[in-house]
């Protein structure tokens, strides 16, 4: 998915928010090619936002700006799933709290603070447009590995529960959790699994990989060789998340199987579905 007008709206405002001198935020913006409608031919939004957190980096001295957030997220989502029973969880429910895990979002056009994030009320709000669970699940039985392209910290703690289910129900299944090759907004890192103890769990249902992508989104063709081979070689592909949406809803690759909550219109008029839904939804018939 290109970005477009609205696009460099909210990272332009994503910049705004750090508090710093916007002139060289919007340079970098305005400099980039655009069609007559002020879209970008080239690029899509979590591919931008790698020039924009660089330079965000470099303007505030920090290598990773969202880490104390980062954290803070991940005790909070681990305080509040502490009590679950996972002998109890069925498959769809644990779809369902993986989902939900995609509320936690600093880098979207909505408003977000983990402070004020209740597990139970979004649970009982939780909204689908869109299931295909049936499909993933048929998927399921005939499949060898599975690759899920995790999104934001804190999130990760729920797609765990959804790890730990799909190995309980499927033990000869292959898991494999994808995290960004470097910090960017409040996405999850190799290092803040390994540096939470909270998240070390995920290491023993699934094998983690560094994906190498910089961007908020998986960017195929700038991922590690190892990431590539194994996102080739997996029979069913989750994508959590918009920018991984962003990043792979042109592809029309059919083991892709979309999870995320939508929080812009841009995305919502791709996807085709209102704004707020959640979607779980087959890269089949999408564009």
């Amino acid at each position: 998915m290109k970005a477009q007008r609205e696009c460099f709206e909210c990272l332009r405002n994503q910049a705004k928010a750090h508090k710093v001198p916007l002139e060289k935020y919007e340079a970098l913006l305005n400099n980039l090619p655009k069609d007559k409608c002020g879209a970008s031919p080239l690029f899509s939004p979590p591919q931008i936002a790698i020039s924009l957190y660089g330079k965000l980096r470099e303007d505030l001295g920090k290598s990773d700006i969202f880490k104390e957030v980062k954290t803070q997220s991940i005790q909070k989502v681990f305080e509040l799933i502490s009590s679950l029973k996972l002998e109890t969880i069925s498959l769809q429910e644990a779809v369902k709290f993986s989902a939900l895990g995609n509320v936690i979002d600093y880098g979207s056009a909505s408003a977000f603070c983990i402070q004020d994030f209740s597990f139970t009320q979004e649970l009982e709000r939780l909204d689908f447009a869109c299931f295909d669970f049936e499909m993933f699940f048929q998927s399921l039985l005939d499949s060898k590995s599975l690759v899920m392209l995790g999104d934001n910290a804190g999130e990760n703690l729920l797609d765990e529960v959804l790890l730990r289910v799909l190995k309980r129900e499927f033990p000869h299944l292959k898991l494999y959790y994808f995290v960004r090759g470097e910090p960017i907004i409040n996405d999850i890192t190799m290092a803040d699994l390994q540096n939470n103890i909270e998240c070390q769990g995920i290491f023993e249902v699934a094998e983690v990989v560094d994906s190498g992508v910089k961007s908020p989104g998986f960017v195929f063709d700038d991922a590690l060789p190892q990431a590539q081979e194994i996102f080739k070689r997996a029979d069913v592909i989750l994508s959590k998340g918009m920018g991984n949406f962003e990043c792979l809803n042109e592809s029309q690759n059919p083991k892709i199987f979309f999870l995320l909550k939508i929080k812009c219109r841009i995305v919502a008029e791709a996807i085709g579905f209102p704004l707020g839904k959640m979607i779980f939804k087959r890269n089949q018939g999408i564009l």
